[in-house]
């Protein structure tokens, strides 16, 4: 008998296990629309969400369910035998992360494989955020201070529909088990009425850039930044090549998230449930579990937006249970790098992911300091409202800059192997290295002594309020909702 997912392989050429992946993602939007009409309490639809999502882990990697099998029973012991206990966390801590290192250091080779340890690593910073949440909630409750965001611990059903939620088992997105319980409950469902249609935005969204990535990927594959061709093109038209494949690259994450996000919508359990005065949203929001904002992503005019419109339920994690945990430091500068190692270590042991978020945090750093020097500069903030031709120009410029170099970012992070990205970056001079520490050791200073700071007091109106992301983690992600 034929089997229809290595039939789908074959026709399209892509791998078995990104046929089973593409076919789970789209799996959950009839079992999002089944849930919609599930009659029953909170016991039935945990008992659907998690034979549901246990079947799409088996599906996808056969009998390497037993390693997320073992983490949801290690979970479950540790949230119920040392609930009160100052251990819980960083016994789960260290489970979790230690487990997923093993794995990679047991399945990984040169090239990005779907393996388990990709739900695998989505699982391990649910089940460790869960771990803190119920650790928050108990030190609230001893202080006897609790709150409206202290959690119970979960029944094992509860834990395993937790963790094996289909919409978000495989690639995300990350979301509390605060979330979890609120749209367990039915809290959400009065706020999710035009959920469908939101559904049919996300999804035709992400197909839209699913067909753009397999379209562009024809004309520039990963193959070509190592080919004899790539080698005797011109420096420029090297960076140029460079950002237009980093551009289609990112499309296929996007696609993804944006198809995973839909699915998510369907089943209700995206609604933004924010107190007012938390942020400005509306009633039926249905953006709570969102991990890419594509506005911001593709009108970015520096690489900070990069950081605010990507990924985006990963970077609030990061910043709600890494950064924020080690204000202890008493140093943010410290706090970012420990947060962008976490996300590199999280990543896997390949060289490219640890250059890739070192080149995160030189650019962002570069940008933290220059912006301000511009900003601050009353005269060529009067030069660019008078002179349209100028701000044409100087959105070209920043548009070349966030899309070729976010491209030179990239290179590592895909091409993992040492050999590999050093040969790219070899044939392109080491540009990015030269920019970017560079510009951290030289620009501002330079940009100081040409564009010195204006003295009068309507200059000061010029310049833009320092961020919430920038305050709440430093460049590690957006600002936190306080609901998730």
């Amino acid at each position: 008998m034929i089997n229809p997912v290595e039939a789908l392989a074959r026709a399209s050429g892509a791998s078995a296990p990104a046929i089973r992946l593409i076919l789970s993602v789209l799996l959950a939007y009839p079992l999002g629309l089944f849930y919609r009409q599930l009659k029953g309490g909170p016991t039935v639809r945990n008992l659907f969400i998690a034979c549901t999502g246990v079947s799409i882990v088996l599906f996808n990697y056969g009998t390497d369910l037993y390693h997320s099998m073992l983490a949801v029973a290690v979970s479950f012991l540790c949230n119920t035998f040392l609930r009160t206990s100052s251990l819980m966390v960083p016994v789960s801590f260290t489970y979790h992360m230690g487990y997923l290192l093993i794995g990679y250091y047991y399945t990984t080779s040169d090239t990005y494989d779907i393996k388990w340890t990709m739900p695998h690593c989505v699982l391990a910073l649910r089940l460790i955020g869960l771990a803190f949440d119920l650790s928050d909630s108990r030190r609230k409750e001893a202080a006897g201070k609790p709150d409206d965001k202290c959690i119970p611990t979960p029944t094992l059903l509860e834990l395993i529909a937790f963790t094996y939620f289909p919409a978000s088992v495989l690639v995300g997105p990350q979301f509390s088990f605060l979330r979890y319980r609120r749209f367990i409950a039915g809290a959400y469902e009065p706020h999710t009425q035009g959920a469908p249609a939101y559904a049919t935005k996300k999804f035709l969204q992400g197909v839209f850039y699913l067909v753009v990535n397999q379209v562009g990927t024809q004309y520039l594959p990963d193959a070509y930044l190592m080919s004899s061709e790539f080698a005797e093109e011109s420096l420029l038209m090297k960076h140029i090549y460079m950002g237009c494949w980093g551009r289609i690259t990112l499309y296929k994450y996007i696609s993804i998230w944006l198809l995973a996000e839909g699915s998510a919508v369907l089943f209700g359990l995206t609604y933004i449930d924010a107190k007012p005065g938390d942020r400005e949203y509306s009633s039926d929001e249905l953006s709570g579990c969102s991990n890419i904002k594509v506005g911001v992503f593709e009108n970015t005019s520096k690489y900070g937006h990069y950081v605010e419109s990507f990924n985006v339920q990963t970077n609030t994690w990061v910043a709600n249970y890494v950064y924020k945990r080690l204000r202890f430091l008493n140093n943010r500068m410290l706090s970012h790098l420990g947060a962008l190692f976490f996300l590199a270590i999280w990543h896997g042991f390949h060289s490219g992911y640890y250059v890739t978020f070192l080149m995160e945090f030189m650019v962002i750093h570069m940008e933290k300091e220059v912006e301000p020097i511009f900003a601050k500069n009353e005269k060529l903030q009067q030069l660019l409202q008078q002179q349209p031709l100028l701000r044409a120009l100087v959105f070209i410029g920043l548009k070349f800059y966030t899309i070729v170099w976010a491209g030179w970012c990239l290179v590592p992070f895909v091409f993992l192997s040492f050999h590999k990205w050093w040969s790219i970056y070899t044939t392109v001079r080491f540009t990015g290295f030269i920019l970017f520490f560079g510009g951290n050791a030289f620009l501002p200073a330079l940009l100081r002594a040409v564009l010195p700071k204006s003295s009068s007091p309507s200059a000061a109106k010029t310049t833009p309020p320092a961020s919430a992301s920038t305050d709440a983690s430093a460049g590690v992600g957006p600002a936190v909702k306080k609901d998730n």
